[in-house]
């Protein structure tokens, strides 16, 4: 009789038990969930873990019964889709990021979350306008979701490829006009293909930097989707690299491969494709070594980006590789995956320009002989690669596989190092106090396996002395705004090469 006449609410102790739950799973949750490096484990397992934390606070709250329930259901909701928001910034120097600072992924995801706890907070406070709220938000995702298929039904079916749209051609980009991957592990353009493209440099995307040069160049590809303008059965040279051999942001007629050709009396090959690293050339080799049966095999090694990330062989790499032969899935060709890549860079770009005062000039620098400006300093996209001297092992050991297969078909293997830009101009810059360019360590790997090659029989030339003697005397061998050769280094590199070649005698 007692406890039947008590005027005490036990709902409001499910609710104060409820509530003090929510706030006790959250933790339990997060020690849960976080790995020893301190990183959360996994971005699904939090949603989750907000998600069932706020449905235990506001069933909680709803049981306590207190006043102005809309306003405290409108504040919980705020603070979860501000939560989430805040707990999914990653901001990153990476293109890949969406809006500056979240992937495409948690961007669109925290989005419809957004969307969904407005729909909730308006569907559940107007109770006497639920049902015409339901048919309202059911018609409108219907249609929505209606629109929708009908853009996605030519990817769907694979009539239409997305990324030919959202994706232009371009060396160094990976939308279909750009890249067929083969099984062998290492891909090419499209046979015969051409195309111009008039873009800033790499400095303006990557560093925000300020300048107005724009640089124009057409690009021809022969029958094996590589950049030759003319078909070569057997080749005296065969040169094989990255975006440097190819000829990034530079005409036909000035490639390193044209030059030895314009300047000498040898026929030269380019096996060179932009992103290409060395388990990409050794592929290429193994596929097109035989067929043109050079006399010399170039081999350029850029200790910029060409050391070896992972302690794999060439073998595993191949069957690591072979599923980017395969066509392309609906996820790539789609037109909001596609949309979403596109936007993706522009806010990167965007990112750029917001932070352009201070980042850009930190990776710069400038001649003596004129005071610093947008237009006139030298920038640095990068330094030099982390963890140099433990991937050196895998460096040496593809080496030696290129030099193997090259003499199995009669020919000689030069492996030509290709310099950072920092390496050729850092003795002929002025440096600003807030600069970090001036702080990075010279790397050294081209003396370090110049020593190894003379030990271990394998032709290495360093590319890094040719380049400085002539920055020193004036000639600009890499863009300000970009990391790669100018025309006039394509030219240092070429008679560099052709000079090599003469000394030694293999072509005679």
């Amino acid at each position: 009789m007692t406890l039947a006449r008590s005027t005490f609410d036990y709902r409001k102790l499910l609710g104060v038990f409820l509530m003090v739950a929510s706030v006790g799973f959250n933790k339990w949750s997060v020690q849960a969930l976080v790995a020893s490096d301190g990183q959360i484990e996994s971005e699904l397992f939090t949603y989750m873990i907000i998600g069932i934390q706020i449905l235990l606070g506001t069933v909680g709250l709803f049981f306590l019964k207190l006043g102005r329930q809309r306003l405290w259901l409108g504040l919980i909701l705020l603070g979860f889709v501000l939560y989430v928001w805040t707990g999914t910034r990653q901001p990153t120097e990476s293109f890949e990021h969406f809006f500056l600072i979240y992937l495409p992924r948690s961007f669109y995801l925290n989005l419809l979350l957004s969307m969904a706890a407005l729909l909730a907070y308006v569907f559940i406070t107007r109770t006497d306008r639920r049902r015409d709220i339901a048919q309202n938000v059911a018609l409108s995702v219907a249609t929505f979701g209606f629109v929708a298929l009908l853009i996605e039904l030519p990817a769907l079916t694979g009539f239409i490829d997305y990324r030919q749209v959202f994706i232009p051609k371009g060396v160094g980009l990976t939308g279909p006009h750009n890249r067929i991957y083969k099984p062998g592990g290492f891909f090419h353009r499209p046979a015969n293909d051409q195309y111009s493209e008039v873009r800033p440099g790499d400095s303006v995307l990557t560093l925000g930097a300020q300048t107005n040069r724009l640089y124009e160049a057409d690009y021809t590809y022969d029958q094996n989707g590589f950049r030759n303008s003319t078909p070569i059965a057997n080749p005296d040279l065969l040169l094989v690299g990255d975006s440097f051999i190819e000829g990034y942001k530079v005409g036909q007629d000035v490639t390193v491969t044209e030059q030895i050709m314009a300047s000498s009396d040898y026929t030269a090959i380019s096996l060179a494709q932009s992103d290409y690293s060395l388990y990409h050339g050794l592929s290429a080799m193994l596929h097109y070594l035989e067929g043109y049966s050079p006399k010399v095999v170039v081999w350029f090694l850029f200790e910029g980006n060409d050391l070896p990330y992972f302690p794999i062989s060439h073998e595993k790499f191949v069957s690591r590789s072979s599923a980017s032969a395969e066509p392309a899935r609906f996820s790539q060709r789609s037109f909001f995956g596609s949309l979403s890549s596109s936007l993706a860079s522009w806010s990167s770009l965007a990112a750029r320009n917001l932070q352009q005062d201070n980042y850009a000039r930190t990776q710069s620098g400038n001649f003596p002989d004129a005071a610093w400006s947008e237009e006139t300093a030298m920038y640095f996209d990068y330094g030099p690669p982390e963890r140099a001297e433990a991937r050196l092992p895998y460096l040496k050991d593809l080496l030696v596989q290129g030099d193997a297969l090259v003499r199995e078909n009669g020919g000689t293997l030069l492996v030509a190092h290709i310099p950072m830009k920092i390496d050729v101009y850092r003795d002929l810059l002025a440096f600003p106090d807030d600069s970090v360019v001036q702080d990075w360590v010279p790397l050294e790997l081209a003396t370090t396996l110049q020593t190894w090659a003379d030990e271990n029989g394998v032709n290495y030339m360093d590319l890094t002395p040719a380049l400085q003697q002539a920055a020193a005397d004036g000639t600009l061998v890499y863009f300000l705004d970009d990391a790669h050769w100018t025309p006039e280094g394509h030219q240092v590199v070429a008679h560099t090469v052709i000079d090599h070649l003469t000394t030694k005698g293999w072509l005679d």
